[in-house]
């Protein structure tokens, strides 16, 4: 009898259990957390950013993470499809531009800003990176990771060839492009005006002759009646009409014009951050001064301005990513560690979107290191403000732009049709 009942008691618990992992107990074996990120072994960041993962999964030895490598482009198409499969991954790298604004909203992402409480990162971050990771209403779309400096990068070799220093002013530049050119060089700024690239350099070149809260209105709200965004328009003209730009500079793409610069033919090109550890930038990196780019005359702005923000990538959390929510917390509080983002920074030159980052400023890039004390005035960039839907005809506006005997007046007309077509 005592036997009996003892089987049957076995045979109950054996059912219990599995009644219990059927209805979602507690999962056998290491749970799966993917990131998809474009981090790859080209990227400045590679390096640190494995070494970070490596050590992750040697203290966590649960969580099973898996990190995937794309195209950065691709990677906000690829996570929106993804997710109507319930195949996303549970955490993604990406910018914090464009569609990726309205993704908690469609269900892509969820908001992170409870989280950001409740594992005690409220007061790590910055609050200008916290802030560009923010919709109007509030809610906080992505935990903030990788920031920028987007400068001027002048050779002054080049410069000094013919006895000149920074140019300050677009007057100033376009006297130098005069030099140059009367002693058979190219012009002083080298750009890819064939891509998106090259875009953000006809941005800053607007920006430079309006406020902030002007840029917003235009580049971001569409009134291209505003004086100085006219005279943005009009300045760019004027600076390509004068020779500042390489010949052809409308056929050329980011590799090209980083190869033209890195020969030291070039005195000035607009590069970030993620640049200042390329190979093809280290022959002429000894004779590079950043800086910002010249103002002209009446400008709101007192010194040359250059982009800074932290738009270039964020950490998304998936539906998926939610569902796993334990494993994700460990991992977003292990990467926030100060000690490990300073791997980003001494590597890369990576801004950090975290406050007291404990760097080792011998192994900082020079060219990082720069940056940190610039005479230069920020001006943000529209990444974060710039509606999604106008960006692909804003590219093609832009490219046109760098073609000779484009108008201001056909730019600005452009540019109004364009942000009128999508209200």
């Amino acid at each position: 009898m005592n036997k009996k009942i003892f089987s049957i008691t076995i045979a109950m618990l054996m059912i219990a259990s599995l009644l219990l992992t059927a209805c979602g107990g507690k999962p056998s074996g290491p749970v799966t957390v993917t990131i998809w990120h474009n981090w790859g072994p080209d990227d400045a960041k590679y390096t640190a950013f494995k070494s970070i993962l490596d050590d992750f999964r040697a203290a966590n030895p649960d969580i099973n993470l898996v990190d995937e490598v794309y195209v950065d482009s691709d990677i906000p198409l690829k996570v929106e499809t993804a997710v109507t499969a319930n195949q996303e991954p549970e955490l993604v790298f990406t910018g914090g531009i464009g569609n990726a604004f309205t993704w908690v909203d469609s269900g892509v992402a969820v908001a992170v800003n409870d989280y950001l409480t409740e594992w005690g990162l409220a007061d790590k971050f910055l609050d200008s990176a916290i802030s560009q990771y923010s919709t109007a209403d509030g809610t906080i779309i992505a935990f903030p990771i990788e920031g920028f400096s987007w400068p001027i990068w002048y050779n002054t070799k080049v410069l000094e060839s013919v006895g000149l220093g920074i140019p300050k002013t677009t007057d100033e530049l376009i006297a130098a492009a005069q030099a140059l050119r009367a002693a058979g060089k190219d012009g002083p700024v080298v750009a890819s005006g064939a891509d998106g690239m090259g875009g953000k350099l006809f941005e800053l070149i607007l920006q430079s002759a309006m406020t902030d809260a002007e840029a917003k209105a235009s580049l971001g709200g569409g009134d291209w009646t505003i004086p100085n965004a006219i005279k943005g328009v009009e300045t760019f003209v004027a600076l390509r009409d004068a020779g500042v730009f390489v010949d052809g500079v409308e056929g050329i793409d980011y590799g090209g014009a980083e190869a033209r610069f890195g020969t030291g033919e070039v005195a000035m090109c607009h590069y970030g951050a993620w640049a200042f550890a390329d190979d093809a930038m280290k022959p002429v990196a000894a004779d590079v001064q950043l800086g910002g780019f010249p103002i002209p005359a009446g400008s709101p702005h007192q010194l040359p301005v250059y982009f800074k923000a932290f738009s270039a990538k964020g950490i998304f959390i998936t539906p998926n990513g939610q569902a796993k929510i334990d494993a994700v917390e460990k991992f977003i509080k292990f990467i926030f560690q100060p000690e490990m983002i300073a791997r980003l920074v001494e590597s890369a030159g990576m801004n950090p979107s975290i406050k007291d980052v404990p760097v080792d400023e011998s192994k900082l890039n020079p060219l990082f290191a720069q940056t940190l004390t610039m005479e230069a005035e920020v001006v943000f960039i529209s990444d974060t403000y710039m509606p999604g839907a106008v960006t692909t005809d804003f590219g093609r506006i832009t490219q046109e732009a760098f073609a000779p005997g484009t108008t201001a007046e056909k730019i600005l007309a452009d540019l109004a049709a364009a942000y009128a077509a999508i209200k």
